[in-house]
C-alpha cells in the first residue's frame, strides 16, 4: 500500500500532466486517510478553483494554511491561491492581506506581488499599489504586466502620456500582450486629444468655453462650504472663458455675496429662490430652475467642492456638442469616474494656486471614495436634457439624485459617456443635508428604484405627466418626515 507521500506525489503528477479528474480522486482519499493533509487540501483547493468553484475552493484552501500553519511549515503558495480566490469574490481586503503574508514568506514572490498591486488599485489604495509595483519592477524589470499595469495607473489618474511609455515597455517585452496595444492606442488617442485642446487655448492662456454654464447649486451649511465656493469660483474663472451661474434655495438673504467677495461675485450670475425655509436643500428643483435661467446650449452641473482637470472640462463639453450633433443628448461626466477624497492641507494648496495640478501629484495617497461615481459634476445639452425631464424633482435633500439621471438616461436610450482623468473632492463639513442622516433618504432610495423598474417608455410617460416635478421644498413638507421628539424636547 502507498504511503502518503508516494500518493502525494502520484497525485501531483497527474495535476501536472492534466489529469485532474485522477488527482482529484487521488486527494480526496489522501484526505480520507489525513484529514488534515495541508497539500491535499491546496490542491483539491485549486482544482475546484480551477474550474471556476470558488465557494467550494476557499473552504478548502483556508483549511490548508491553517494546517500548513499549525505544523510550523506555513505554505505561501496556498497563501497566494487563497488570496486570488478572495480576490475573485470580492473580499479583497482579505486577500490583500493574504497576499502580504505570501510575500512576507517569499520576498521574492512576482505573481503574488503583481496580484497584491492590482487589489490595492481595485480598492483605490493608489499609493500602496505603486509601492508594491516599483519593488516588483525593480527586482524584476522584465515583467510585462507589472509594466502593463503601472500604465493602468497612470491612464486611471490622466496622465495619458507616462501610460504610453509603460505600455510601450509592456509590448517590448511581450510583443503578443494585446491588452497593452489596446490601451496604448486609447491612451495616444488621448494624449493627442488633450494636446490639440492645450493648444487651441485662447491667448490669455484660457479655454474657450463661452458656449458653456456652470450651474453651482449652493447652501451656505458651513464655512467650507463657502470657502470652497469661492475657490472654485476663482478656479474656473482663471482657466475658462465662461459663464457661471450659482443657485440658492432659501428663505432669508443671498449667501453668495459674502462667500465670493464683491469682485468675484460680480464676474458671477445668480438664482435665488425663495420659499425654501428648511436646513435641507432641494438640489433638483434648484437645478432644473437653473438650466431653464441659462442661456447657452450646453451646460454643467458643477457641485461647490470638486476640481478637475481644465482640460476634462473641454473634453467633456467637446463630447457633449457630439451627443448633440448625433441626436443623442446624453451625458457626459468630466471625469473617469475616480473621486478622490482631498484632506488637509492640500485643500489649502489648492486655494493657494488654483491649479489642479497639485492635486494630481499627491490625490494616490488620498482615500478614493467611489471608483465608479455618478456624482461631482455632469455636461448636457440644455435643451435635451429638458426634454428629457431634467433633474428628478422628488428627490429632496442629498442622496440618490445623481444615481437616478444616470439610471434614467440609461433606459431613455441616451448616452452616458465620461472623459479621461479623475475628479477631486475637496474636504468640508458634512451637515445633515450633506449625509445620509437627512430625513428624505429612505424616500430618495424609494424613488431611484421606482425609476429603476421601468422601462423607456414608462419614463417618457412620467416625463410628459409632469411627474417628476414637485414644488419646492418647505417647512410643510419636513413635518412629514421627522419622527416627533419625546414631550418637552425641542430639536
Amino acid at each position: 500500500m502507498a504511503s502518503i507521500g508516494e500518493a502525494l506525489a502520484s497525485a501531483l503528477d497527474h495535476l501536472k500532466a492534466g489529469r485532474h479528474a485522477q488527482a482529484e480522486t487521488l486527494y480526496g482519499r489522501i484526505l480520507d486517510a489525513d484529514p488534515g493533509n495541508a497539500e491535499a487540501l491546496h490542491r483539491l483547493g485549486l482544482l475546484a478553483a480551477l474550474r471556476g468553484e470558488h465557494e467550494r475552493a476557499l473552504p478548502l484552501l483556508a483549511r490548508s494554511v491553517e494546517s500548513a500553519e499549525a505544523a510550523g511549515t506555513p505554505d505561501p503558495d496556498a497563501l497566494f491561491n487563497l488570496a486570488i480566490v478572495l480576490h475573485v469574490l470580492l473580499r479583497t481586503e482579505e486577500a490583500i492581506a493574504a497576499y502580504r503574508r505570501a510575500v512576507a514568506l517569499r520576498p521574492d514572490f512576482p505573481d503574488a506581488e503583481h496580484q497584491l498591486s492590482e487589489a490595492l488599485q481595485g480598492i483605490g489604495r493608489i499609493g500602496e499599489a505603486l509601492a508594491v509595483l516599483d519593488i516588483l519592477l525593480a527586482r524584476h524589470p522584465h515583467h510585462a504586466r507589472g509594466w502593463r499595469q503601472r500604465g493602468d495607473i497612470e491612464a486611471a489618474l490622466g496622465r495619458p502620456g507616462a501610460a504610453v511609455g509603460f505600455y510601450e515597455m509592456a509590448l517590448a517585452l511581450d510583443p503578443a500582450d494585446d491588452a497593452s496595444a489596446v490601451r496604448l492606442t486609447a491612451q495616444t488617442a488621448t494624449f493627442h486629444a488633450r494636446r490639440a485642446v492645450l493648444d487651441a487655448r485662447l491667448p490669455d492662456g484660457r479655454h474657450d468655453l463661452r458656449d458653456t454654464t456652470f450651474l453651482i447649486p449652493f447652501r451656505a451649511d458651513s464655512e467650507d462650504r463657502k470657502r470652497n465656493l469661492r475657490w472654485i469660483a476663482a478656479y474656473l474663472l482663471k482657466h475658462a472663458d465662461t459663464t457661471i451661474l450659482i443657485g440658492e434655495d432659501k428663505d432669508g438673504p443671498s449667501d453668495v455675496a459674502d462667500a465670493l467677495g464683491p469682485e468675484l461675485a460680480a464676474r458671477c450670475r445668480h438664482l435665488h429662490l425663495t420659499g425654501n425655509d428648511t436646513p435641507f436643500t432641494h438640489k433638483a428643483h434648484l437645478l432644473n430652475r437653473m438650466v431653464e435661467a441659462a442661456d447657452t446650449p450646453v451646460v454643467a452641473l458643477h457641485d461647490t467642492d470638486i476640481v478637475v482637470d481644465p482640460v476634462q472640462y473641454v473634453l467633456a463639453r467637446d463630447a457633449t456638442r457630439e451627443n448633440g450633433r448625433s441626436g443623442g443628448g446624453g451625458m457626459v461626466f468630466p471625469y473617469n469616474g475616480l473621486f478622490f477624497w482631498i484632506m488637509g492641507r492640500e485643500v489649502f494648496r489648492f486655494g493657494h494656486t488654483l491649479s489642479a495640478a497639485p492635486l494630481n501629484a499627491v490625490c494616490k495617497h488620498f482615500p478614493l471614495m467611489h471608483n465608479n461615481s455618478p456624482g461631482g459634476g455632469a455636461f448636457f445639452d440644455r435643451a435635451r436634457l429638458l426634454a428629457a425631464g431634467g433633474y428628478n424633482e422628488n428627490f429632496l435633500s442629498w442622496g440618490y439624485e445623481d444615481d437616478e439621471i444616470v439610471e434614467r438616461f440609461h433606459r431613455l436610450g441616451l448616452p452616458v459617456k465620461r472623459t479621461a482623468g479623475p475628479l477631486y473632492h475637496l474636504e468640508h463639513a458634512r451637515p445633515e443635508n450633506s449625509t445620509d442622516l437627512n430625513p428624505f433618504i429612505d424616500a430618495n432610495r424609494a424613488e431611484l428604484e421606482r425609476i429603476r423598474a421601468m422601462d423607456g417608455a414608462a419614463i417618457r410617460a412620467d416625463i410628459a405627466a409632469g411627474r417628476l416635478c414637485r414644488p419646492l421644498l418647505s417647512m410643510r413638507d419636513l413635518a412629514d418626515r421627522r419622527p416627533p421628539l419625546p414631550d418637552g424636547q425641542a430639536r
